[in-house]
């Protein structure tokens, strides 16, 4: 059976061989296929092998076990014959004698069994049989088993489907009474019944080998089942992961520029347009910090999910990064489809967001750019929609741009004023002007306020009002804002006492730096006295931190530095700020001062604050005078200093013109043209 198995694989390989040999890609990728799945490869080889051994086995032990019995059974009754070796000759030399064979094998226990005997000379004649059962046999079988006379028993088995008996064995007994070879007694052993219950065993052994086989098997596929789904599993989370933003579950910036390339190869074909928004949380590092930064994270989350739920079916959002959404609005008709957006954005929006158990009204700034007109790929919309979004943020946040090509510029200008400011720290291309301030009652300057310039080698002067919100925005304010107040400092320190210098404190260097310890450093390190310091802060800074602020502002104050509020009224909360913190002066913006001599509000607003500044017992300056009558007006108010064109323009230190005596002592001298 083995054989025929054999020589048919043989067949089979001999004709696909050659397309083997022909085609090594489909070898190389059935290699590859088997390599994939060399698990169920081997459970299925492991579980073949098993088959063939529970189905092969049993009838190769059944016919040992039977060729054993047989020739038991021809030793048993070979030993009788020796034992009675007058029977034995008797029965050979007379041929009615070999009746005694009968007995010989009844006296064995094989009478029942024993289908037929026969007794042949040494000659191999047939000399006498006897028995009963017609037995198929091949002609002269009798004589081939009996010539010559064997020395030892034969045995030979026999099996046959068609007929009783079905198994039986011919037992080639030798007869050599005294090494005498005189003849051969052939018996036929019926083995019916012991292949039967051989039979019967080993099938409940085979059907149990099969079914642990089968269970083995079916473990074997459930855990390889499990293992491939927890590979499959595995596989789909990373997929997820690559593409998905861990923390709100939208898509991450390079799915989503996958998706919108897509959206936008759609174009021309659909004759649609696309609009791309960028959307940016206001004042989001303020939310952090009043909910720490897992409140933080769940800000992200929530509007994420809102953002979503204004979609419509088959517009794409994603997070793009920190606190920044993109989305894309697809298959847009007209611009009133981004606004409707914008409009249900903002109308879930105004529901609070509960956090860390405070309630938050968050707002968003957005940035958007259509295609085709203003890009025909992800990138290049993602980024126009960026610089729409800066430019809202810039123009205050809480509202939405267009991208338009004058923006792209603007950028330009913007990176290149960067860049060159970087450069300008370290070529020393910056000096600190100083504007002076004058006491109205003596009129005698009482100190000047410290301000900064930029002498670019190519560009020339370039005014504060060109660099310093870069500087704000990049950081690069924090060590200029430095530089200014150690180089004012240091001039200060030259000046006659009891003049004081003004400087100006960004509030991004109470954010990203120890200002106490700083302004401490640079009293001790340029020997000014503390008193003669005056530093200056806007309301913005107040806005947010107000506790931390405060704080640090405290820290100042006991160093015995001034703090003065710049430009007083211009925003929402300077009379609340002024119970909280003890200023030492408020200077009134220009804007009141320019106006007042000719709009009677303005003019009440700045003789309202001189009152205060009395009642609070705070110094008022009043910024931006320009005229007489402005001066003789703020004299009339009883405002008590005074600063403004006026007076003096900025212009560099002149230690030769710092004297108390005099009506008239300005530290700039000449007008500023920047």
């Amino acid at each position: 059976m083995l054989s025929k198995e054999l020589t048919a694989f043989l067949t089979v390989a001999d004709h696909i061989g050659p397309r083997f040999a022909a085609s090594p890609g489909l070898f190389m990728s059935s290699f590859a296929s088997l390599k994939k799945h060399w698990y169920w490869a081997g459970v299925l080889a492991l579980g073949a092998a098993v088959a063939a051994v529970a189905l092969a086995a049993p009838a190769k032990i059944s016919r040992i076990e039977l060729e054993r019995e047989a020739s038991l059974a021809a030793a048993r009754l070979n030993a009788l014959m020796l034992q009675e070796p007058e029977t034995l000759s008797q029965a050979i030399g007379a041929p009615s004698g070999a009746q005694a064979f009968a007995g010989i094998l009844a006296k064995a226990g094989y009478g029942d069994r024993a289908l037929r005997y026969a007794l042949y000379d040494h000659n191999g004649r047939l000399v006498y049989t006897g028995g009963v059962g017609a037995l198929p046999l091949e002609k002269d079988l009798g004589a081939a088993l009996a010539t010559p006379a064997p020395e030892d028993a034969k045995v030979t088995l026999y099996e046959r489907s068609d007929a009783a008996p079905t198994n039986f064995a011919a037992l080639a007994l030798p007869l050599a009474p005294g090494g005498d070879p005189r003849g051969t007694l052939v018996v036929y052993l019926d083995q019916t019944d012991q292949a039967k219950v051989l039979a019967g065993y080993f099938g409940w052994v085979t059907t149990g080998l099969l079914l642990l086989l089968g269970a083995g098997i079916a473990v074997l596929a459930v855990l390889g089942w499990m293992r491939g789904r927890e590979s499959r599993q595995t596989k789909a989370q990373l997929r997820y992961l690559e593409q998905h933003d861990a923390l709100t579950r939208l898509a991450n910036r390079q799915a989503f520029s996958d998706s919108l390339n897509k959206a936008v190869a759609r174009l021309h074909r659909d004759c649609a347009s696309i609009a791309v928004l960028c959307l940016d949380i206001d004042n989001f590092n303020k939310i952090n910090h009043a909910v720490d930064h897992s409140g933080g994270d769940q800000v992200l989350r929530d509007l994420g999910a809102r953002i979503q739920a204004a979609l419509r079916e088959g517009d794409l959002v994603g997070r793009s990064g920190g606190d920044e959404f993109a989305v894309a609005l697809v298959d847009i008709a007209n611009l009133s489809e981004v606004m409707s957006f914008m409009n249900r954005l903002v109308e879930m929006l105004r529901r609070p967001l509960v956090v860390a158990g405070k309630e938050l009204i968050v707002t968003v700034s957005a940035g958007a750019a259509l295609a085709p007109a203003d890009g025909e790929d992800a990138a290049t919309l993602l980024r126009h929609a960026a610089i729409a979004l800066t430019r809202a943020k810039r123009d205050g946040g809480q509202r939405m741009c267009f991208y338009e090509e004058s923006m792209n510029k603007a950028l330009q200008r913007r990176r290149m004023v960067e860049h060159e400011l970087r450069l300008a720290l370290g070529r020393g291309e910056f000096e600190v002007v100083y504007q002076p301030q004058f006491d109205l009652a003596t009129e005698r300057q009482c100190g000047s306020e410290a301000l900064i310039r930029w002498h670019h080698p190519v560009h020339g002067k370039i005014a504060p009002a060109h660099f310093i919100a870069v500087a704000e925005d990049t950081g690069l304010i924090v060590p200029l804002g430095e530089w200014v107040l150690r180089r004012a400092c240091n001039d200060a320190v030259k000046w006659p006492e009891p003049l004081f210098v003004s400087v100006n404190l960004s509030p991004a260097q109470f954010r990203e730096g120890d200002v106490a310890a700083l302004v401490a450093g640079v009293l001790e390190e340029t020997g000014l006295a503390p008193q003669r310091l005056e530093l200056e802060i806007t309301e913005n800074l107040l806005i947010n931190d107000t506790e931390e602020v405060l704080a640090t502002l405290d820290r100042l104050r006991h160093l015995g530095v001034n703090i003065a509020m710049d430009d007083f009224g211009t925003g929402y909360s300077s009379l609340s700020f002024l119970a909280r913190f003890p200023f030492s002066k408020i200077k009134i913006d220009r804007q009141f001062v320019r106006n007042m001599t000719r709009d009677p509000a303005m003019r009440a607003i700045v003789k309202t604050v001189i009152a205060l500044g009395k009642s609070l017992d705070v110094v008022i300056t009043a910024e931006g005078v320009e005229t007489e009558e402005q001066a003789d007006m703020l004299r009339e108010f009883g405002c008590p200093q005074v600063q403004g064109f006026l007076y003096g323009y900025p212009g560099p230190v002149d230690t030769s013109l710092m004297e108390l005596s005099g009506n008239v002592t300005p530290i700039g001298v000449g007008r500023h043209t920047a």
